[in-house]
């Protein structure tokens, strides 16, 4: 991007820039307008001076993406008997609550729970649809791990800034 600045180190072409919109001033004080880019630590370069990060503090940053999409991801919701079910921590430690209780109640027709789903419609479960239902989110928990570990370890294989950057959760488990 076109501002006015001023190199102030020839070496490694880093520059002072005018934020500003007076062009008078800045001309006055020596800027003239250069094709410019901020680096990663806010400094101003001449375009293409500007340092980059290193791979290996890229991949950090790049895991911690990661690990973050997951948590997202693993707390959104998923899919059991045809309903969506929330999954969020209070969520998961109620079911398996219930899912204990239930299981300690006498087999009957009547022993059931109603539990509200994400889209806030209902469904009744007895025990074992219960504990299907405990199991089903274990499931879900395990394949956004099992997608993160898969990530981080093409991370970890990654020999460039620009291969690195082609990884993404994209929303899929």
């Amino acid at each position: 991007m076109f501002k006015f600045a001023k190199i102030i180190d020839d070496k490694t072409k880093l520059c002072e820039v005018g934020t500003g919109t007076n062009k008078v001033f800045y001309q006055t004080i020596g800027m003239i307008e250069q094709d410019v880019e901020q680096s990663y630590d806010g400094r101003w370069y001449l375009k293409g001076y500007a340092p980059q990060k290193a791979l290996e503090e890229l991949k950090i940053e790049k895991r911690a993406e990661i690990n973050a999409a997951r948590d997202v991801a693993e707390q959104s919701g998923f899919e059991y008997m045809g309903k969506v079910f929330d999954s969020d921590p209070i969520s998961c430690q109620r079911m398996s609550c219930a899912a204990q209780a239930m299981s300690v109640l006498p087999a009957s027709e009547d022993n059931k729970i109603t539990w509200t789903c994400q889209d806030n419609t209902t469904i009744d479960l007895n025990a074992q649809e219960l504990l299907g239902l405990v199991g089903a989110l274990a499931a879900w928990s395990n394949s956004c791990h099992i997608k993160a570990t898969a990530l981080k370890e093409q991370i970890e294989n990654c020999q460039s800034i620009e291969d690195l950057a082609k990884i993404t959760w994209n929303g899929e488990v």
